[in-house]
């Protein structure tokens, strides 16, 4: 029963139920009670101090990465420092089988013009020896996230974008200053399948504006949980410059982020294009819905086995 219901709240369907019923408002008020989100997670808690694997780890990227991210909100990382990945050149072959895949049959751009998305939740872990699910399913990564959240985390989400240059000359959408409002702690990896700057998609952060930093209350702008839009002008009045931090990177770099902190996303003021992945670990409280389910075809791990719903 316990579990049951644990797991309606994990998948975010309550929230759902709630918000057809016009009773969203009256949950978001419990819902940012810290005690209350402490209360959803509390499972995952505890279930992540009694876990030898996730406690003893002490691989030295691991424990940088949980230790940037308490610290900027924001950590970089290259693919080859983890065991068990795939090759940034591996992945690029199945990038480019993925692209002309959706050339031919397009996912819904929906509001944003300037990604093509190759994948959009729906990736099957089929295939065990595919290189995109072993770095999807990699444990020091997974460990990496439940050191820096302090509990064992839900892969929630993963996709896999070619965002480029359009004749939109402005800023648009995710491309502005913004937070992401449904969870206070979240994390986005980013993987770069081609060279990345700022003329061709590099995302940019403010550091310490994530909920363990110094600057989380600064620049909120949300109304009933969604998402809107910080100035340039805001952002330049309110932080130093040395905060800001442009996701710039090789083939294979990985920048581990928690969006509930001030970002925005890559702008292509020149002809160019950027190929990257998302992934994101989040907890049982989040308000998105869980889109990644368990492979069927092969078993995953115990470490995996409770990131996976």
């Amino acid at each position: 029963m316990v579990k049951g219901v644990t797991m309606i709240l994990e998948n975010a369907l309550f929230f759902k139920i709630l918000s057809r019923l016009k009773l969203n408002k009256i949950y978001l008020m419990v819902w940012r009670k810290e005690f209350f989100r402490k209360l959803l997670n509390s499972r995952r808690i505890i279930l992540f101090k009694f876990n030898k694997t996730y406690n003893s780890m002490d691989n030295t990227v691991v424990l940088r990465i949980a230790a940037d991210l308490t610290k900027h909100g924001i950590a970089k990382a290259e693919i080859k420092e983890f065991a068990n990945m795939p090759t940034i050149a591996e992945l690029q072959k199945e990038y480019e089988e993925l692209l002309a895949k959706d050339n031919l049959n397009p996912h819904d751009r929906k509001a944003k013009s300037f990604i093509q998305r190759l994948v959009d939740d729906d990736y099957k872990f089929e295939n065990p020896q595919s290189a995109i699910t072993k770095y999807c399913l990699n444990e020091e990564v997974t460990i990496a996230c439940a050191k820096y959240l302090r509990m064992i985390p839900k892969l929630t989400s993963f996709k896999i974008w070619r965002s480029h240059q359009t004749e939109v000359a402005e800023r648009t959408a995710s491309q502005n200053w913004h937070r992401d409002y449904n969870e206070y702690q979240m994390i986005r990896i980013f993987l770069y399948f081609n060279d990345v700057n700022k003329g061709n998609g590099a995302g940019e952060y403010v550091t310490g504006t994530h909920y363990l930093g110094d600057s989380y209350n600064k620049l909120q702008d949300s109304e009933d949980g969604i998402s809107r839009y910080s100035t340039e002008e805001q952002v330049i009045n309110e932080f130093d410059s040395t905060r800001l931090v442009i996701a710039e990177g090789l083939a294979g770099t990985m920048y581990f982020v928690d969006t509930a902190g001030l970002h925005r996303g890559g702008y292509h003021p020149v002809p160019g294009e950027r190929r990257v992945s998302l992934t994101t670990f989040s907890t049982a409280a989040d308000l998105m819905e869980t889109k990644i389910r368990q492979p069927k075809n092969f078993k995953v791990s115990k470490t995996l086995k409770r990131v996976l719903v």
